[in-house]
């Protein structure tokens, strides 16, 4: 395998250029309450779309008031989506970003469109496997705004020589890729629609990957002020999202689905998982932003 070697860093802009203290805070308030709702939707789904469902069965009465408070959360959450996407619109360092929110806005509105659908008519496992899916990408999507405003972003780039291959800028898309993918499957199993197999094999993939990269980075870079806090973040949280998938299918394994220790277990591994996106796409981003390949630009 081979290594990188750091440069001097540069195009530095200043320890606050462009930083904006009201913006990144509200930026993590959104992906608070993103995250909140998932969590308020991961609840909604065991207690009414459980996994192994009895024939007849209907849920609790309390389960659907939870479920009509999930909505309002995230009527809450599209507010303050559309609020962080007009707020980005007149920042003057910012605005570029507003297609960002406007696009997290529009994943959320979709993704509520196929939650209440899938509720109401009890649509394809399609639908909920979207549903699922599309509120780990609006996760991502409003934590990938948190990182562009924070104070760190704004102080620029320190470049490094990416001499892998494949490419470190290669791999910061098969980390998101590959993270995604193990959404997929999770939901795709939660929803009747695959095994549970693929979702365990693919967590062992998704374990390799994250571990060789991160920690090529954290050994190589050290002393990266961008890279290696990233690479140990995304390491700790995957290796803690193997553990809880573990843990929630041997959950299902000693108790009744409607338990609270299978529900809990199942809610905190639904919310490291759209940690464990997020953190794989910060990673990408800065992988991307402070990587040079310079044998690809020199053709050497």
């Amino acid at each position: 395998m081979s290594t990188s070697i750091p440069i001097a860093a540069m195009s530095e802009t200043g320890p606050n250029a462009g930083y904006e203290p009201g913006l990144n805070r509200y930026s993590y308030l959104v992906a608070f309450f993103v995250l909140l709702t998932l969590l308020a939707g991961a609840v909604v789904t065991s207690l009414i779309r459980p996994i192994s469902p009895v024939p007849g069965a209907q849920p609790p009465a309390w389960a659907i008031v939870f479920e009509t408070w999930h909505r309002y959360l995230g009527l809450f959450t599209g507010l303050l989506i559309a609020g962080q996407a007009l707020w980005l619109m007149k920042s003057k360092r910012h605005a570029g970003l507003s297609r960002f929110g406007w696009i997290a806005f529009a994943v959320l509105v979709v993704e509520a469109g196929l939650g209440t659908q899938a509720v109401i008519h009890s649509l394809s496992p399609l639908t909920d496997v979207l549903h699922a899916l599309l509120g780990q990408v609006s996760f991502a999507a409003v934590a990938a705004i948190a990182v562009f405003t924070s104070q760190r972003w704004q102080k620029g780039p320190t470049f490094i020589e990416d001499t892998w291959r494949p490419s470190l800028r290669t791999m910061a898309f098969v980390l998101p890729a590959v993270v995604l993918l193990q959404i997929i499957l999770g939901a795709a199993f939660r929803y009747h629609s695959a095994s549970v197999l693929w979702h365990i094999l693919n967590a062992m993939v998704v374990l390799l990957v994250v571990l060789i990269v991160c920690i090529f980075l954290v050994r190589q870079f050290p002393a990266h002020p961008s890279l290696r806090p990233a690479a140990i973040a995304l390491a700790g949280v995957t290796s803690v999202q193997v553990f809880l998938g573990f843990a929630t299918f041997l959950m299902l394994l000693l108790f009744p689905e409607s338990s609270l220790q299978v529900i809990i277990s199942s809610v905190i591994h639904v919310g490291n998982g759209a940690l464990v996106l997020a953190a794989s796409v910060a990673l990408a981003m800065e992988i991307r932003r402070n990587a040079i390949d310079l044998r690809s630009q020199t053709g050497h």
